[in-house]
């Protein structure tokens, strides 16, 4: 089954000093509940598709597992919206669905504690900056949900050729990022050869689903806040802001971004 991605809404705009109905469209929105071993875990808001691509991508985001090979099972129910995963009876994961406590940031997640510093990168691929152009250029254009709604965020897997490998629109900037990082584990693409474009502003969990993802670039057409440069910079993250219009800006990793020659 799947789910209207938008909905004609009825409303009226100002317009030449008068109010005129008109219908526009609008992103829809629902709610899944997702369980983990069969216990209530957490209820998100997203656009009810792709459940597989985004669960996956959330419980290797946010830490509770770090391999696609942890799940043993995935019960999604479309119809109702809900997800169990069934994880594989380890301690490791047990005491991590213990202590991880999360507080609300702008509607995502973020962690009281900070990753383990075996997660801090020791190398970084190589990016030419024509590639990273080429790829936001194509990036930003492609999403039809998008031109007709303007109420979704988009993420999506580049090659470091400028290949696109995989793209989803989602109402949430967070769910776009779980979705394509889910997409790659099960298909079992490596991340280290691949680059991570997204619309959304880069807060802390987004720093801190990229750190636990182990993937190696971002490239945002957005900003980052100042606690997400102090993680992308310390957990040595290649990332890419502002790359909008043939410029870029570069919070870490210059010395991997090449030029032409």
């Amino acid at each position: 089954m799947t789910l209207p991605t938008f909905e004609n809404v009825t409303l009226h705009e100002y317009r030449d000093g008068q109010l005129i109905e008109v219908s526009l469209p609008f992103s829809a929105e629902y709610a899944m509940t997702l369980s983990i071993n069969s216990s209530p875990y957490i209820t998100m808001a997203c656009s009810g598709n792709n459940l597989r691509e985004h669960i996956t991508g959330y419980l290797l985001t946010e830490g509770i597992i770090t391999g696609v090979n942890q799940i043993e099972r995935m019960d999604v129910d479309e119809e109702a919206l809900t997800v169990n995963a069934v994880l594989v009876k380890d301690p490791v994961i047990a005491d991590k669905l213990e202590r991880i406590k999360t507080i609300s940031a702008a509607g995502g997640r973020s962690r009281k504690n900070p990753p383990s510093e075996d997660l801090i990168r020791k190398v970084l691929p190589e990016v030419r900056a024509e590639v990273i152009l080429r790829a936001m250029s194509d990036f930003l254009t492609y999403s039809r949900e998008h031109e007709a709604t303007h109420g979704v965020h988009s993420a999506a897997l580049y090659a470091l050729t400028g290949e696109r490998l995989v793209f989803f629109d989602e109402i949430g900037r967070h769910n776009a990022i779980d979705k394509v990082i889910g997409y790659a584990a099960q298909n079992r693409l490596t991340l280290e050869d691949k680059i991570i474009c997204s619309t959304g502003r880069i807060s802390s969990e987004i720093a801190l689903k990229f750190i636990n993802a182990r993937a190696p670039v971002l490239v945002t057409r957005a900003s980052p806040t100042t606690l997400s440069v102090r993680l992308l910079r310390q957990y040595n993250i290649l990332a890419v802001i502002r790359a909008v219009n043939g410029r870029f800006c570069v919070v870490n990793g210059k010395d991997r971004i090449m030029d032409k020659g």
